[in-house]
């Protein structure tokens, strides 16, 4: 009886599995000329086991500088607070940035995309969720 208790533990165990429920570019190419921003939004709905940004820069001219924010959100009501994830700072460059939540702390998410200065770059953004399946 205690063998057939452990097969069934570890037959249910077995079955549990991490399903991508999402891959896929959210946002570009853009190419951003001068100073400018770029504002991308999310709706992330569901609970997830992990949430991976990816952020894409590649340097065309110029000297790139900035910065990308990520934030997030509970609710879609107006004036309610965006909480600040991560904050990069784009470097003269071609560069990646990669973050990866162990959750979702919110629903709505928003990555602002802003350069300075003089220059040409092209930005590319991803996302990667993934949910616990039984």
């Amino acid at each position: 009886m205690k063998k057939l208790i452990i097969a069934i533990l570890f037959c249910l165990l077995g079955s549990i599995t991490y399903a991508q429920d999402f891959s896929g570019s959210v946002s570009g190419p853009i190419t951003h000329t001068n100073a400018q921003a770029d504002t991308t939004l999310l709706t992330i709905t569901k609970s997830r086991t992990s949430i991976t940004f990816k952020y894409d820069v590649s340097k065309t001219s110029g000297t790139v500088a900035g910065t990308i924010v990520t934030q997030y959100k509970l609710t879609s009501a107006t004036g309610e607070q965006w909480y600040t994830l991560y904050t990069d700072t784009i470097t003269d460059g071609t560069v990646t940035y990669v973050h990866n939540l162990a959750n979702n702390p919110g629903v709505y998410y928003r990555i602002i995309d802003t350069t300075t200065g003089t220059s040409v770059s092209v930005h590319n953004k991803y996302v990667l969720y993934r949910a616990l399946t039984l």
